[in-house]
């Protein structure tokens, strides 16, 4: 008999959008004959709790005491009532975060203490930051380093916790097609979110993502563009949101993706994250507002060269210029993030981001997001005090020059 597993997201983590780590997870498994019941605890307690403006900003207070507040007051007949339907489950999966780590945590103690002999798996981003600060796993469970497809398998068969690494997809259209059934969809907003790669073909030593993959893979063009067909068919939604970390990694696949959609002729607008590239030309900056794109996050961070450099970003300031050039030239919409404060970082050198920005504000739609260097692999995320002045002076900037800015994504990655 094929055993039950349930998948829980706990809060806080982002409520916008449907969660896909578990979506993945489940149809991968019942493509194997594995029947599995995702549960996100974390939308339906930010929906019981009355949309607590927290839940979307980082607050170490909040994040520390949401699991005794639930559990102790109004709301702890919600995870009561939890903590009966998983009676049936055979194996309970866990996707942990930074924020939602001691909620998670917490959640699975008294899970075991109800239920002692479950098979309970852990998985998610923060494992892997755990195992580089080496953290101890604890031993009543099994634990998940990397994606958690093939792993889940091995958890499942395993007579005892296992510690599975990097055991990755080599073809993700393995994957049967997500259609996001076991959610109430009216808990999030109309955008869908997809990937369509994993991994990352750059490696900026700040990023925390490149170190969550072996290598970097891609859905085919066809499967993207019918995933997104059968998606709005099935919903009539129209707005879909790519969360891998970049759309452009291969100009053909890109291009390839872009007139299949086209073809398809559906009313969709999409967005995705991009890279800065020397052969992206103009033509397909069209062809990519043709089949839809609406908006690139494009990864600026600094407009100093020898900052850049540091960053290992890829590119130059000549090349970031020339970039933007060609996406304003095919009227194709796009915002950028900035990193003020990086090791190394000069007042000279911030001053050639400040002006860069400044003096191109015409070519810049929007700053999407602006935040302090802070190192993940520290157990607190603080700014530093040169960092917080820069991140002000750019504001204050952009007021000034009545340039677009994301008032919400403004130190969005830091514990203030």
């Amino acid at each position: 008999m094929k055993p039950l597993v349930y998948h829980i997201i706990c809060g806080p983590h982002w409520v916008k959008t449907v969660p896909l780590a578990g979506e993945y997870l489940c149809k991968f498994a019942e493509s194997r004959g594995i029947k599995v019941k995702l549960i996100d605890l974390n939308s339906i307690l930010y929906t019981t709790l009355g949309n607590p403006h927290q839940w979307l900003r980082l607050d170490e207070e909040f994040e520390q005491t949401l699991f005794e507040h639930t559990i102790r007051g109004p709301q702890k007949e919600v995870l009561h009532d939890f903590f009966t339907g998983l009676a049936q489950a055979d194996v309970i999966a866990f996707s942990l975060y930074r924020r939602n780590q001691i909620f998670t945590l917490s959640f699975i103690e008294e899970l075991i203490y109800a239920y002692p002999q479950k098979k309970i798996v852990i998985g998610g981003p923060h494992t892997r930051w755990m195992e580089l600060q080496k953290k101890q796993f604890d031993p009543r469970f099994s634990w998940v380093i990397g994606e958690g497809e093939k792993p889940l398998l091995k958890v499942i068969e395993s007579s005892g916790p296992v510690t599975v690494r990097f055991d990755e997809l080599d073809d993700l259209d393995e994957i049967p097609f997500l259609d996001f059934s076991q959610y109430d969809l009216s808990l999030y907003s109309p955008v869908l979110p997809l990937f369509s790669s994993r991994g990352c073909i750059r490696n900026c030593v700040f990023c925390t993502e490149r170190l969550l993959t072996r290598t970097f893979r891609q859905h085919s063009p066809g499967y993207m563009a019918d995933q997104i067909e059968l998606l709005h068919k099935k919903y009539n939604t129209r707005v879909f949101s790519f969360q891998d970390s970049l759309i452009n990694a291969d100009i053909g696949w890109l291009e390839s993706f872009c007139r299949r959609l086209s073809d398809k002729k559906i009313d969709i607008i999409w967005e995705a994250q991009g890279i800065v590239r020397n052969d992206f030309d103009v033509s397909l900056g069209k062809l990519l507002k043709e089949s839809g794109c609406y908006n690139l996050f494009i990864g600026l961070e600094s407009a100093a060269d020898d900052t850049l450099g540091r960053m290992n970003k890829g590119f130059t300031q000549r090349d970031a210029h020339a970039f933007f050039s060609k996406l304003h030239k095919a009227r194709l919409n796009y915002e950028i993030s900035l990193i003020v404060g990086f090791p190394g970082e000069t007042e000279s050198q911030f001053l050639e981001t400040y002006e860069f920005i400044r003096n191109h504000k015409e070519l810049i739609p929007k700053i999407a997001q602006v935040n302090p260097y802070v190192d993940y692999f520290r157990d607190d995320l603080v700014p530093s005090d040169t960092g917080g002045d820069r991140v002000r002076k750019l504001i204050e900037m952009f007021k000034t020059e009545k340039i677009r800015y994301t008032k919400s994504f403004i130190n969005n990655l830091v514990y203030l």
